[in-house]
């Protein structure tokens, strides 16, 4: 029996045997000394394959959209998007003219380079998209030599995968009801390994102390995503230990299904309305499915990113009509477009920033838009007709901003109105206090609108002035940072004097160690991820 530690990235508790995947081991030297004579047509030939492999990756999208959502469907997007890149391209075919290479050989140079240039951004989150480029590289090359692509699974009873690093495209080629669980040596939350776990709710661990060997497969193992821990070979006494600790982890979870239709009330009385964030369709259900009174933040990038052209009206009057009948009658806040930052889309004028984080993002883009925010404003609105929705703008620092949002509104209406079109005013009109300036305000911008939403997770970033994607930052990121704490509860403060609602739809909303003092200070809404909405209404409860 060989125990190992990691990092829980998935929670749960899985055993069963072992499938290990192993990696291509290809590298840019076992091409080297493949010289060719005409330059063009190599390039022609790479040219070829990356089409192919764009190919391939759109039906690996369809697929992921199919059976995982949105979230991991927009990794083969993105896949696709970086072999249309001209600057990765330009590389490659540069190459190929100027050392007469073989195209494998420039495909992997040029990606091992753009990798170590992405490892070195001292961003964890940008770092990890280095997977991406080296994912890409190996299918191009793949097909270039002829080899399948994909994972030849050849297992038909229930596995637990385990690689150096799992790839998206061979977790899809598993029947979901057969992957009990995910190991790999690298990753992190933010890496594909843990958003594909996420995603099918499986227990998944990353630990690079594990020895990697193809006689990995066949081997008992018992994956710990709670305590973050692998167990190969286990003896008895560890197997009676994992069923005592799933059987518990289950019963917990059936516990806190009879919270499902229960309300968040503490032993004083006090009511905390328990909302869910959304990023797609999918998420509305399981936040209706586990209990949550509604949608505090139902995000609308999924509709941007990864196209070249801009959703239509009708396309985004679509969606928020089936996630506010979804909902049938909870409430549902949209927040307007926040694309910038750390989330770019093709089909938006977005130009390379040297901070961009502090720079056009959110609401300030959709000012320099005016037609996109318009068409959104006006989808919102013709939503609005079948459910209970409002409407949150992000990004806010000044009260003419808000001012200017809601005139747009107005003409949207009075656009609808003039067409004919059936649209309703939202219910509700509110913002997002993501900035110092906004928590300083609050008194003043609580006279315009009808409700805050507390964006705790750029409010800790601007107040502590921390980059939350550079590691080299993360010991100065203090979440419970006392100047954070303090507007969150002067903007609660506020907003009450002023008659309307607070709510947090940050990853402080779901910090159990937190929730008293934010029910103390008076939120009267908290909006987090679907699988904390039961453990919330418990911890709630128990106050």
């Amino acid at each position: 029996m060989t125990t190992y530690k990691g990092t829980a990235v998935s929670a749960g508790i899985a055993q069963g045997k072992l499938l290990y995947a192993e990696s291509s081991t290809n590298k840019p030297e076992d091409f080297c000394r493949v010289q060719i004579t005409d330059s063009e047509a190599e390039i022609e030939r790479l040219l070829k394959a990356c089409n192919e492999a764009v190919d391939q990756l759109m039906v690996l999208y369809d697929r992921a959209l199919e059976n995982s959502g949105p979230e991991v469907a927009d990794i083969f997007m993105v896949h696709s998007m970086m072999l249309q890149d001209d600057d990765f391209l330009d590389g490659m075919r540069n190459l190929i003219r100027s050392a007469n290479c073989c195209a494998e050989y420039a495909v992997m140079q040029v990606s091992k380079q753009f990798a170590a240039d992405l490892a070195e951004s001292g961003s964890a989150y940008i770092a990890e998209r280095g997977a991406d480029v080296t994912d890409v590289s190996k299918r191009v090359v793949q097909i270039l030599q002829g080899q399948p692509t994909d994972l030849d699974i050849g297992h038909d009873d229930p596995i637990i995968l385990i690689a150096e690093e799992l790839t998206p495209s061979q977790t899809l080629m598993f029947d979901r009801s057969k992957l009990l669980a995910l190991v790999s040596c690298k990753g992190s939350r933010t890496s594909h390994t843990a958003i594909l776990a996420r995603s099918l709710g499986i227990p998944a661990v990353i630990s690079p102390e594990i020895k990697l060997c193809p006689e990995l497969t066949g081997k008992l193992c018992v994956v710990d995503g709670l305590e973050g821990s692998v167990i190969i070979e286990p003896d008895e006494k560890a197997l009676k230990d994992a069923t005592k600790k799933r059987e518990a982890y289950d019963n917990e979870k059936k516990e806190l299904e009879t919270l499902k239709d229960v309300e968040a009330i503490t032993s004083s009385g006090q009511k905390v309305k328990v909302y869910g964030n959304a990023g797609n369709l999918e998420d509305i259900e399981a936040i209706v499915s586990t209990g949550g009174e509604g949608v505090g933040l139902f995000r609308s990038e999924f509709m941007y990113l990864g196209r070249a052209t801009l959703p239509s009206e009708e396309e985004l009057t679509e969606v928020y009509t089936e996630a506010a009948k979804k909902l049938k009658g909870r409430l549902l806040v949209i927040r307007t477009l926040d694309i910038g930052a750390d989330k770019t889309a093709p089909c938006l004028p977005l130009q390379p920033e040297e901070n961009p984080a502090l720079g056009i993002r959110a609401l300030r883009l959709c000012f320099e838009c005016p037609d996109v925010f318009m068409t959104q404003l006006r989808a919102i609105l013709r939503a609005s007709v079948v459910g209970n929705v409002a409407v949150m703008f992000p990004m806010i620092i000044a009260l003419d901003e808000i001012k200017s949002a809601k005139d747009t509104i107005k003409k949207a209406a009075q656009q609808l109105e003039k067409e004919q079109v059936a649209y309703a005013m939202p219910k509700e009109v509110g913002i997002m206090i993501e900035t110092p300036a906004a928590a300083v305000i609050s008194d003043i911008l609580a006279k315009e609108v009808d409700f805050f939403s507390v964006g705790s997770n750029d409010l800790t970033q601007y107040t502590l002035a921390i980059d939350r994607q550079n590691e080299r930052l993360e010991k100065y990121c203090d979440v419970h940072h006392e100047a954070v704490l303090r507007l969150i509860e002067m903007v609660a403060e506020n907003a009450h004097k002023n008659g309307i609602w607070v709510g947090i739809c940050g990853e402080l909303g779901s910090d159990f160690e937190l929730t008293e003092r934010f029910v103390k200070a008076g939120i009267d809404e908290l909006s987090v991820y679907p699988a904390a909405i039961l453990p919330l209404k418990k911890r709630i409860r128990g106050l």
